[in-house]
C-alpha cells in the first residue's frame, strides 16, 4: 500500500517521495491512519523501525488544519530521552514540513546548552521537541505554556524510565489538559511503561511489530575474539582493508573514546568522540558531520541503564 492511500496531502507526499520512500513500513501503514483519526495510539518497535515518520507525518498533516500558534501556548509535544533524539526528531519535522502550505515552527530543546536562547525562541512553537528537564526549566520561567497540547507524543517511553525521568514526566502530565490525543511509543512493554499507558491512553489503538518485521535482515554480523592490546590495530585495519567510510565504534568508556580517537587520527583516519564530556556544540557538529559522511568513524561510550 502506498503512502498516497493513507490520507497525507499532495505537499507531503512530494517529501516523502524526494526522500525515497518507496512503500510505508508496517509502523507506518498502521500508524498514520489511526493518529490522523484522532485516536489514542501504543507503538511497540525497536529503533529503527519508522516510528518517528510515522508520527511525524500525520502531525503535521493535522496541524495544516489549525491556526498557527501566536503565542507561547504549544500544540504539540513531543518527549524524548536524550539531546540527540531531540535533534534528531526536529530535524524529521523540518524535512517533511518544507513543502506544507502552512508554516510550522518546530524547536527542539535539551539540557547542556544555555536555557535562555530556547526561552526567546518558544513564542509561536507549534511542535515542541523536548527532554523532561529542559522542559520543566523553560515552564518553571513561563517560556512555554502546557495546558493547550493538542497532541502528546512520549517517544521512546522505556528509555526515558530507564533513565530517570518518571518523576518529571509525572509532573509534565499533570500540567497537560484532560483533551488531547496521546501517542506512546517504546521499542518494549515493561510493567512501568503499562503504568504510563494506563495513565495516559483511553481505548487506544495498539501496534506491535515483532523483531522479524523489522527488516533485520539486512543486518551482518561478525565477531572477532582477540586480546585487548589487538583491538585497536584490528580495527584500524578493518577500516582500511574494507574502505569503511561511516564506523561507529562502541566502548566501555569516555577516555577509550578519545583513545581510539586519537590513535585512528595519527593512522590518517578521521574519526571524533561522541560523549557527554565534550560541549552541545561539538557533539551536535560531530554528529551532523558522521551523519552527512563528512566523518568517517565516530566513537561512543556504550552503557546499559
Amino acid at each position: 500500500m502506498p503512502f498516497s492511500s493513507l490520507g497525507l496531502s499532495k505537499a507531503l507526499i512530494e517529501v516523502i517521495a524526494e526522500q525515497n520512500y518507496a512503500q510505508p513500513y508496517p509502523i507506518q501503514l498502521e500508524a498514520i491512519p489511526a493518529i490522523l483519526k484522532g485516536k489514542d495510539l501504543l507503538g511497540i518497535a525497536r529503533t529503527g523501525s519508522g516510528k518517528t515518520a510515522g508520527y511525524v507525518l500525520p502531525i503535521l498533516e493535522m496541524l495544516q488544519h489549525q491556526e498557527p500558534t501566536k503565542n507561547r501556548y504549544i500544540k504539540t509535544l513531543v518527549l524524548v530521552p536524550s539531546r540527540e533524539l531531540a535533534v534528531q526528531v526536529g530535524e524529521v519535522f523540518q524535512l517533511f514540513a518544507s513543502r506544507i502550505p502552512r508554516k510550522v515552527k518546530i524547536r527542539a530543546v535539551f539540557g547542556g546548552v544555555s536555557v535562555n536562547p530556547q526561552m526567546m525562541q518558544m513564542i509561536g512553537t507549534d511542535i515542541l521537541v523536548a527532554t523532561p528537564g529542559r522542559l520543566l526549566d523553560l515552564v518553571s520561567s513561563n517560556a512555554v505554556k502546557l495546558s493547550k497540547v493538542n497532541t502528546l507524543v512520549v517517544d521512546e517511553a522505556d528509555k526515558m524510565l530507564n533513565l530517570g525521568f518518571k518523576e518529571e514526566m509525572n509532573s509534565i502530565f499533570t500540567l497537560l489538559p484532560a483533551e488531547r490525543q496521546n501517542l506512546l511509543f517504546s521499542a518494549t512493554l515493561s510493567n512501568e511503561v503499562i503504568t504510563i499507558k494506563e495513565l495516559l491512553l483511553k481505548d487506544p489503538g495498539i501496534i506491535r511489530i515483532d523483531e522479524e518485521d523489522t527488516y533485520i535482515e539486512h543486518i551482518r554480523q561478525v565477531g572477532y575474539y582477540i586480546e585487548n592490546e589487538r583491538k585497536g590495530p584490528l580495527l584500524r585495519y578493518l577500516i582500511k582493508k574494507e574502505n569503511m567510510q561511516q564506523v561507529l565504534v562502541f566502548v566501555s568508556s569516555i577516555k577509550r573514546a578519545d583513545n581510539v580517537v586519537n590513535k585512528l587520527y595519527i593512522n590518517g583516519i578521521d574519526a571524533e568522540a561522541l560523549h557527554s564530556e565534550r560541549s552541545q556544540g561539538g557533539r551536535t557538529t560531530a554528529l551532523k558531520n558522521f551523519k552527512s559522511g563528512k566523518l568517517r568513524v565516530s566513537t561512543s561510550k556504550f552503557s546499559i541503564r
